[in-house]
């Protein structure tokens, strides 16, 4: 190994080194993960792909194998909150090494063989990368797979171009495993498949048999799992599609396609990206730019469609690898001349520093406290009033910066409002408020103060759902077809939170319990917020009512069947009105922001 090739190989070390700390900031787990964490717990121990064992039987996850694996694990008892995130790490260390293979293998100009290493180092320092490392959801896993898909298919079309030796088509296996872990990879593999395939017919390589080896085996896989979910549900589509995909949201998904390219700086990507294009086009290799565009675009405007994610920048979070593999290539074509490294080095610095200070920014203004929605429907927080204002720092003063960092800024607020893109930091923050009361909730179910049979409806079944292991009804449709295709939509324009449940279909469904708040059942009794909702339960005639279950927290609920019904159920508990209704009304499910 020569000097040089030391010199890099000590540069990535440096950079796993410098990933593994920016997982570590931003380590997390999600309340969601639970969902698929009970899915597989049910399916280890004998009870099907469920929620609610011998009740509901529907598709609430939207992540076939990741559930699988994590059934596995919990099969050989592995802690699911342990052995989901460490899973993420392995996947994030494994696709990081796939971008340093590709780029050690093509991003090593002479002169500029340092470039190589630029990839695997803007990934090492970018927010959403390190986000998305841990957060027990199948979002790397699923991104690895897409990568590894891509790259392989890369390979496998030059080798029909008789480029390189052949390659087995393993690319379509890919793409499939891929589907299976995420809806969205039917249609990345369906237009990373059809590119290769009319790239290579133009050319006149198209290989029918090859072709459809690869593509069938994509297809075969598409299509047994839908059979599967047909037979095993009733259904061909999952549960979660009809309970979480409203009507078109351009505005919302555009804006938040927008805050994601302004707050990662990706205007300064055009020059590098724009020649690797034609870096590719002049050797002949236009498929690999034309494959990540077959993959990235189309999901792209399906995700503006729908009005954005829930979760900050996970769906964009899949670009980072392909343009940071652009990008090293780009740079190495706009400064291949003898004596341009300063500039080439300059870009290169540019592009990492730009996508660092925002990001990181947010980060380190995030509030201490948990605030729903935050900053858009907390806008009124002080905590809101001046995150991300260009005030704060000497940088985002500077003209042009300052209309860059506005513009972002009221991106976030518009996005946040409608919880979308809701930031790592609130989600840490949610689970870190909610794990007491799941905890508490499993310790009144030990101890027989709930029945284990006992019938929840509330709005939050993660964490809540996963402890406890209660019956429970999600107001919003995920455990419930019925509530999932009902044409009811929420008013506040929620995105992915838009069907309501109301106490009718809860009487319909026998529910025992009807949380007043969307995501709380359990409270303490002094605190502020569970007498603002007594107040408001007496303000609006709701009959609403507590229950004392011992170290001075409460139930607080509707009775869907009313106090008799409800003391034959809960012999243990005494359920008292917080006062006395004065007017029989159909309570609103949902009375705060977030339901």
């Amino acid at each position: 190994m020569t000097g040089r090739e030391r010199a890099l190989v000590a540069g990535l070390v440096l950079a796993l080194a410098l990933l593994a700390w920016h997982v570590r900031t931003y380590f997390h787990l999600n309340d969601d993960a639970f969902i698929s964490f009970r899915y597989a717990r049910n399916f280890a121990e004998g009870h099907g792909l469920v929620f609610n064992p011998g009740y509901e039987w529907v598709e609430g996850y939207t992540n076939f194998l990741w559930v699988l694996v994590l059934a596995a694990l919990h099969f050989v008892s592995v802690p699911l909150q342990v052995g989901a995130p460490a899973l993420s790490i392995a996947a994030t260390v494994a696709l990081w090494a796939l971008v340093v293979r590709h780029a050690w293998s093509h991003s090593r100009p002479r002169g500029l063989a340092w470039l190589a290493l630029m990839p695997p180092l803007w990934l090492a320092t970018n927010r959403s990368f390190a986000v998305w490392a841990t957060s027990g959801l199948e979002t790397r896993l699923f991104e690895l797979l897409v990568v590894a898909a891509v790259l392989r298919l890369v390979t496998e079309v030059r080798a029909a171009l008789g480029e390189s030796r052949t390659a087995r088509p393993l690319a379509g296996i890919l793409f499939g495993a891929a589907a299976l872990t995420r809806p969205d990879g039917m249609l990345m593999g369906a237009g990373a498949l059809g590119v290769a395939a009319l790239f290579l017919a133009r050319r006149g390589k198209l290989q029918a048999a090859a072709f459809w080896s690869g593509a069938g085996s994509f297809a075969v896989i598409v299509a047994a799992h839908f059979f599967y979910r047909r037979v095993y549900y009733g259904a061909w589509l999952p549960n979660t599609y009809y309970a979480k995909v409203g009507a078109s949201r351009w505005d919302l998904g555009l804006a938040y396609h927008a805050a994601f390219l302004l707050e990662y700086a990706a205007w300064l990507w055009i020059p590098g990206i724009v020649a690797a294009v034609r870096w590719h086009w002049r050797r002949g290799s236009a498929y690999f730019p034309a494959i990540v565009a077959a993959v990235l675009i189309p999901h792209a405007l399906y995700v503006a469609k729908i009005g954005g994610d829930h979760f900050e920048y996970r769906p964009q979070d899949l670009a980072f690898p392909f343009a940071f593999l652009l990008l090293g290539q780009g740079t190495a074509e706009l400064f291949r001349s003898r004596g341009r490294s300063m500039g080439a080095g300059l870009y290169a610095a540019a592009i990492l520093a730009a996508g660092w200070f925002l990001p990181w920014q947010s980060h380190q203004q995030a509030p201490d406290r948990y605030l729903n929605g935050f900053p858009g429907r907390s806008a009124s927080a002080a905590e809101a009033v001046g995150f991300l204002a260009p005030d704060r720092s000497w940088l985002t003063r500077l003209p042009g910066l300052r209309e860059v960092a506005e513009a972002h800024r009221a991106l976030v607020f518009e996005t946040t409002a409608h919880l979308v893109g809701v930031r790592q930091e609130e989600h840490r923050q949610f689970l870190e408020k909610v794990l007491p009361e799941a905890r508490r909730l499993a310790g009144l179910v030990a101890d027989g103060t709930l029945p284990r049979d006992t019938h929840l409806a509330t709005s939050c079944i993660g964490a809540i759902g996963w402890y406890s292991d209660l019956r429970i009804f999600d107001r919003h449709g995920l455990t419930d077809a019925g509530v999932a295709r009902s044409e009811r939509t929420d008013p506040r324009g929620l995105i992915a939170h838009e069907k309501r449940a109301t106490i009718q279909d809860g009487r319909e469904r026998g529910i025992d319990f009807w949380a007043f708040d969307p995501v709380h059942s359990l409270w303490k009794r002094d605190d502020p917020a569970f007498q603002t909702l007594v107040r408001i339960a007496n303000d609006r005639g709701i009959p609403a009512y507590a229950a004392d279950v011992g170290d001075g927290w409460s139930l607080l609920g509707i009775l869907p069947f009313g106090p008799e019904r409800a003391a034959a159920r809960f012999p243990r508990l005494e359920f008292r009105p917080t006062a006395p209704p004065d007017a029989e009304r159909e309570p609103a499910p949902d009375l705060r922001p977030g339901g």
